[in-house]
């Protein structure tokens, strides 16, 4: 009973831990800028006092009034498109000089909040205000008064927008060109090892052929490799075909005089080769442990009918195993989709050709004091894999546990 509780205890922090971030990346991506530098995201769903300024009136109005009538809420909203800002005026910050009581005929400058329903001198007249935000700024005879500038704290309603999407979607390429640079990596990086794998996994369980277990142990040895320890030999090989490409190019085109001889040592096809070199170890092991565990009833009776191995690899083998290859497909995507390390050191360094991950690490530098924008790229690099994995968790735990029971 007590070790049950203990593990309810532990599954109920793991959750917070990792609940709690993702609420505040969704909340901190629907604020606005101004919420988001100011407060923290757990006060996005109370009213929160936060301070805003506002103008009395516009630039050049000449005319000579006696008393000026408006609002608060309107002057803050007046240029506000998707935040607006709605509550209970707590107050204004009162910047001025007033006539100082100790030294007659002096003024000295005094800061302070004023509360509702007390009269303010603001340019030799007194403003008022109320908690809905209107104010009256009266003046002993006409004049044609300058606006002035003020500090307000409101008690603010909470309010929600989705500025920040479509600001990193529609006035900044980059995040489209980023998601499109992303698909053309992960689409093939997945297919391509997941289909080796699929060829590898049967013939190590149902070919005979010398060596077999030898060559298994070898590739199951490759996933304890250090992905940082290849770099230096796989950027080494890049370069070598590069320039192996490079020189054939010359040898077979005219391309010196337009200047296109030179091929790149970082491009997709270096990010799909060595994704596909990275993963083809876990996706064998997997495989295999799944296929190993079919029926040898179904295979010998496909035999008997005829069926060679690649027709019983295609027409039983594969339909069999679409929840390992489902798995691995999830595991490999989402590896792949937010990978930064690789994708820095093979992918292609263009701004229009970097993966997302890269993109929302340089926004870090970009966007550093903008949580929202940051946050709002960050959720739409979230949507695919969330979508990726929803569409094929059914097929996730069978995949998990692939080969680790068998009937008797």
């Amino acid at each position: 009973m007590y070790s049950r509780s203990f593990a309810h205890i532990i599954l109920a922090i793991i959750l917070v831990i990792w609940v709690v971030p993702f609420i505040a990346l969704i909340t901190t991506s629907f604020r606005s800028e101004v919420a988001s530098k100011t407060s923290g995201f757990w006060t996005a769903f109370t009213p929160t006092e936060l301070g805003h300024r506002f103008s009395t009136h516009e630039k050049g109005q000449k005319v000579k009034i006696t008393e000026m009538r408006g609002n608060i809420f309107d002057r803050i909203n007046k240029d506000e498109e998707w935040f607006k800002i709605s509550g209970e005026i707590n107050s204004i910050m009162f910047k001025g000089r007033v006539p100082d009581p100790e030294k007659p005929g002096k003024t000295k400058l005094i800061r302070k909040l004023v509360p509702v329903g007390e009269v303010m001198n603001v340019r030799d007249g007194e403003f008022v205000f109320q908690a809905n935000g209107d104010f009256t700024w009266s003046f002993p005879e006409e004049v044609a008064p300058k606006p002035k500038n003020l500090d307000v704290f409101i008690n603010q309603d909470p309010v929600f927008g989705a500025e920040a999407y479509f600001e990193v979607l529609l006035d900044n390429k980059d995040v489209p060109n980023a998601l499109i640079s992303s698909f053309i990596v992960v689409v093939p990086a997945t297919i391509i090892p997941i289909t080796v794998a699929a060829f590898a996994a049967y013939a190590f369980s149902w070919m005979q052929f010398p060596g077999r277990d030898w060559l298994f142990i070898l590739v199951v040895s490759l996933m304890v490799v250090p992905t940082q320890l290849a770099f230096l030999p796989i950027l080494q090989g890049f370069n070598g075909l590069a320039s192996w490409a490079t020189s054939l190019k010359q040898w077979m085109t005219d391309c010196e005089v337009t200047n296109t001889c030179q091929f790149p040592t970082k491009s997709f096809a270096g990010l799909w080769l060595t994704h596909t070199g990275f993963g083809l170890p876990l996706a064998i092991f997997l495989l295999r442990n799944y296929i190993v565990g079919l029926p040898r009833e179904l295979l010998e009776s496909a035999k008997i009918d005829g069926a060679n191995h690649m027709q019983i690899f295609v027409k039983v083998v594969v339909p069999l195993s679409v929840p390992a290859l489902a798995s691995f497909s999830i595991f490999q995507f989402l590896w792949i989709w937010n990978d930064l390390l690789v994708a820095m050191f093979v992918g292609p360094s263009a701004t229009d050709d970097i993966v997302f991950p890269i993109l929302l690490e340089r926004q870090l530098g970009t966007f550093g004091d903008q949580l929202h924008l940051l946050n709002a790229s960050a959720v739409i690099s979230m949507i695919v894999p969330v979508i990726v994995f929803l569409a094929m968790q059914k097929y996730f735990i069978r995949g998990l546990l692939a080969g680790s029971v068998k009937g008797g």
